[in-house]
């Protein structure tokens, strides 16, 4: 199997789009405050439901942005995130039955998930190397 190389263009784009998204979602919240969120299988309105769902696109800007300049934070914020979308799906499914859409968001969600794991290579700062290994052991002695 051939491994992508390290370089991160496909995560970047996946940053732009990050961004696109979170601005985006912040686009409709603004037309439609009074929204509803699911959530962990529980609807939350109100005005303390604007306040929750700020969160959504504060996270996807910050994974664009993460991921647009290759930070290692963003793929451990990446992955939670996900997981925590999973989780509340996953209830959400309980709470109100089942739905195409819900079912749709874990499976993709799923998937990219295991592709950032595969990507994590990206992420890391610096690769370690046998020669800064063997460096770093020797000064010790």
């Amino acid at each position: 199997m051939r491994h992508a190389p390290p370089v991160g263009v496909d995560i970047k784009i996946w940053g732009g789009l990050f961004l696109i998204v979170g601005t985006i979602d912040l686009i409709v919240m603004a037309w439609f405050p009074a929204a509803a969120l699911n959530l962990f299988g529980a609807t939350v309105t109100g005005p303390a439901s604007f306040l929750i769902k700020l969160h959504s696109p504060a996270v996807y800007l910050l994974i664009g942005y993460g991921f647009l300049w290759l930070r290692p934070w963003a793929w451990g914020l990446s992955l939670a995130y996900a997981g925590f979308g999973m989780v509340s799906e996953t209830m959400n499914q309980l709470a109100f039955g089942f739905h195409v859409v819900r079912s749709g968001f874990i499976a993709t969600t799923l998937l990219f998930s295991l592709y950032l794991i595969w990507r994590r290579a990206v992420f890391v700062d610096e690769p370690m190397s046998d020669s800064k290994s063997k460096r770093a052991s020797q000064e010790l002695l």
